[in-house]
């Protein structure tokens, strides 16, 4: 039991971690003028930038894709703070599926008509949530696909020495939340957002912050989604059933074992009565 709820937590601190600050960026971007954000023009005044503006860029056509879609995309996160994670997050109508790791290693979130289902791999055993908390109810899937905020800067585009169109952007900071005006301070959070010419989703998106980096790389991405359906349990073990067990035994009083001391007392009690 206490593995897979350590698990549970283990699944919402990544989807932290890979959705950088994008969660809260959205709700302060929803009070934001988005136009005045995505400017160029009023994000930099540096002539070299390109005259390009949000509107234009490729990272802004992949979130307006996004806009209302299911998804089904496979991710690997590096970083110099952990060890790459490999990531997979599907949707469809409402329900959705997590998948971090692999082998043995691979830990399972199925949120189905509301009811979770939570399954480890190393020791094929899994948990049934009908009453699972809000935060897994309401967890925003699209903060995988780490789309750009309204509040978020353009600052610019070039191309990598291997063809990659790279687009950057000035995010809030991490910690504060505060919009930095100096994209060269080390607590600026910059997004870049790398793409193939003509790519409709990007290849990878690197975000740099406080002196760390992560990379998140899209190894598969597709809108050609199912219905989100649990895996054949017949093999696996139910946790449910274990801790319902334990705690039966445990309500059962201990019977007081019936030994010579008992039997003696017994006797003397009757030689006092004759």
């Amino acid at each position: 039991m206490k593995r897979i709820i350590a698990t549970i937590c283990a699944i919402a601190v990544c989807c932290t971690v890979l959705a950088g600050c994008n969660d809260k960026n959205g709700q302060d971007g929803k009070t934001a003028d988005s136009k005045a954000a995505s400017s160029a023009g009023e994000t930099t005044a540096d002539e070299d930038k390109t005259e390009a503006s949000e509107d234009t860029t490729y990272a802004a056509a992949y979130t307006d894709s996004l806009e209302g879609k299911d998804f089904k995309v496979t991710m690997v996160t590096s970083s110099d703070y952990m060890d790459d994670t490999v990531t997979m997050v599907e949707t469809c109508g409402g329900d959705y599926h997590m998948s971090i790791g692999e082998d043995e290693e691979q830990v399972d979130l199925y949120l189905i008509g509301g009811v979770m289902y939570v399954l480890s791999h190393a020791d094929k055993h899994y948990i049934k949530n009908e009453n699972p908390d809000e935060e897994y109810l309401n967890i925003d899937t699209h903060t995988y696909t780490m789309g750009i905020q309204p509040v978020y800067q353009y600052l610019g585009t070039e191309t990598t020495a291997d063809g990659l169109i790279c687009e950057s952007y000035l995010a809030p900071d991490m910690i504060s939340g505060e919009m930095l005006t100096d994209a060269e301070d080390e607590k600026a959070s910059i997004y870049r957002y790398y793409f193939e010419e003509g790519g409709k989703v990007p290849v990878k998106i690197g975000l740099t912050a406080y002196g760390m980096e992560q990379v998140t790389a899209f190894k598969d991405f597709s809108f050609d989604v199912s219905p989100i359906v649990l895996p054949d349990l017949t093999d696996w073990t139910d946790e449910n059933e274990i801790t319902e067990s334990i705690d039966e035994n445990a309500e059962q009083p201990e019977s007081e074992p019936i030994g010579d001391d008992s039997i003696e007392v017994e006797q003397a009690q009757a030689g006092e009565t004759e």
